[in-house]
């Protein structure tokens, strides 16, 4: 009866807060089409049908695509026992090898694993981990950079909301994907309130320490070479920040699969892992955009004027 409750409110909470998100949009884009509509009355019409088809393929599309996903986690395997457990770990060799690119030789060591018994949790846990964490980590990585520099770039409260929005929604649809499965009800609603909070409130000030930011956000390579300014730094990399932190999140739902971890110690492992991916992106985004390039154009001239002599 509790969880019925608790559900319930969850429920309530997740609807409150999508309607004090669209309402927000709405008055943001009225405002934003009145102000085209003094251009021209096309430009008006065009920017609203923009507006759809960002709100359609960026939230709607993905919030539908997440729900169809099958309900599993890794902590499933040692918590299901005989055939319930079996059953688990047949789905997730299907998973494997239905989703991830296997040489002909891995595929047939993950249909192995079905004959270890009770070994056959562990080395799939350790398999599909090792294989996917990589895909997971690298789709986290660039929506963060992508929300950083959106949010830290644009000065229209409309593009920031439909931005975040869009990117952390086709996130989580991403990682469901890669994954192959979904956490519960429970745990996409808290995905999917704390995506709007993230949207509306423009980053949760919680337990971030705000001295450090600024100077990566300004100094760091990615700020410079944007040429942003302190405060639009630190908004886009507070933004980057809780999206790396609701992502990890949202990873450690499916892939986590030691037990005696509270929610406590998870908590604290999503906020180190985005925070150190948060420095990754604001120092090593220079190289990755223009130094690297830059090096190559040379690298491949110097090697070119070698060669003719």
């Amino acid at each position: 009866m509790k969880n019925k409750k608790t559900n319930a409110w969850t429920i309530v909470l997740l609807i409150s807060v999508a309607i004090l998100f669209v309402m927000g949009l709405v008055s943001n884009a009225l405002e934003i089409g009145e102000r085209l509509r003094g251009a021209h009355v096309f430009l008006e019409i065009a920017f609203y049908i923009l507006i759809a088809v960002v709100v359609l393929g960026g939230i709607v599309y993905p919030i539908l695509g997440v729900f169809l996903a099958p309900i599993f986690s890794l902590e499933k395997l040692h918590n299901a026992d005989g055939s319930a457990r079996q059953k688990w770990c047949k789905r997730l060799v299907k998973n494997l090898l239905e989703n991830v690119e296997l040489t002909a030789e891995e595929q047939e060591q993950v249909r192995g694993f079905l004959k270890l018994e009770d070994e056959t949790d562990d080395k799939l846990i350790e398999f599909f981990d090792r294989k996917i964490t990589p895909e997971l980590n690298k789709e986290i990585y660039d929506t963060a950079k992508k929300i950083f520099i959106i949010t830290a770039v644009s000065q229209n409260s409309v593009y920031d909301m439909l931005g975040m929005a869009a990117a952390n929604f086709s996130l989580i649809k991403r990682i469901t994907e890669i994954c192959g499965f979904r956490p519960t009800n429970a745990q996409v609603f808290k995905l999917y309130i704390r995506v709007f909070s993230i949207t509306l409130l423009a980053g949760n000030l919680e337990e971030m320490n705000i001295e450090e930011l600024i100077p990566m956000a300004t100094e760091g390579a990615l700020g410079k070479a944007l040429g942003i300014v302190a405060a639009s730094a630190t908004q886009g990399a507070i933004n980057a920040l809780t999206t790396l932190r609701m992502a990890s999140i949202a990873k450690n739902y499916l892939l986590n699969a030691d037990v005696s971890q509270t929610r406590k110690e998870l908590r604290r492992k999503s906020y180190a892992e985005a925070f150190n991916i948060l420095k990754d992106i604001l120092k090593q985004g220079m190289e990755e955009k223009v130094k690297q390039p830059v090096k190559n154009l040379f690298g491949f001239r110097k090697t070119e004027a070698k060669g003719t002599e």
